[in-house]
């Protein structure tokens, strides 16, 4: 899932799978990121309820 957050704050980008220390890494590499064109931060979240079709989330 990745998009916008409103009104015109940046972008959000949900993942599952990855590390902590994988996803930090991956986002370091992010040629936005290299360049200071954005600076991003990783909030980690515990999904508690979700869509049936998203329930993969809350493993």
């Amino acid at each position: 899932l990745v998009g916008g957050i409103r009104p015109g704050q940046g972008g959000a980008v949900l993942a599952a799978g990855p590390t902590s220390e994988a996803l930090q890494a991956r986002v370091a590499e992010d040629p936005f990121v290299v360049h200071d064109i954005v600076t991003a931060e990783i909030i980690e979240i515990e999904p508690d309820l979700t869509d049936p079709r998203l329930s993969f989330l809350a493993a």
